[in-house]
This record gives structure tokens, sequence and C-alpha cells, in this order.
């Protein structure tokens, strides 16, 4: 009987073990990836990779267009869409 109570015991730790061992490897790799995501960057402190909002931006049809479709040059500076710019 004690045999079995000793192999139980063992087996449950066993289990404990991997189990641990698993979700530590998960939290490594997630940090790892968000370590790699904000690659130092001061600016990026804080940043969580799962909070969409900030890498995902939203731009009206009109805008898209615009970018999309452009295929000269440009200049680095600010510009507006218009109706006009869609056509």
């Amino acid at each position: 009987m004690q045999v079995l109570i000793v192999l139980t015991l063992g087996l449950v730790n066993l289990a404990l073990i991997v189990y641990l061992g698993e979700k530590a490897f998960r939290w490594f790799k997630s940090r790892d990836r968000l370590h790699r995501l904000v690659n130092n960057h001061p600016e990026m402190d804080g940043v969580h990779p799962d909070e969409d909002s900030l890498f995902v931006f939203e731009s009206d049809d009109i805008l898209k267009a615009l970018v999309l479709g452009n295929d000269k040059p440009g200049r680095s500076e600010p510009f507006y869409a218009s109706e006009d710019d869609a056509d």
C-alpha cells in the first residue's frame, strides 16, 4: 500500500513539475515576444502587444484611397485628403 502512495505522490509531483514548467515557458516566451516587439525603445515602455488599439488605426475610405492609390513619390509634409483627391 505504501508503494502505491509513494508512486501516486511521485506521479502527482511529476505532473505538477511539467505543468509549472509549461506555464513558465509560456511566460518567458510571451515576455520575449514583448521585448522583441518594443525593441528597447524608450517610447514603447508600458506597451502591451495584445492592445490592438496601439498598433491598429482606422481611417476613412478617402484617405485609404489616397494613400494606397498613390504611385508618385511624395514629400515629407502633412497632407489633407479632400473629396476631389478620391477621384
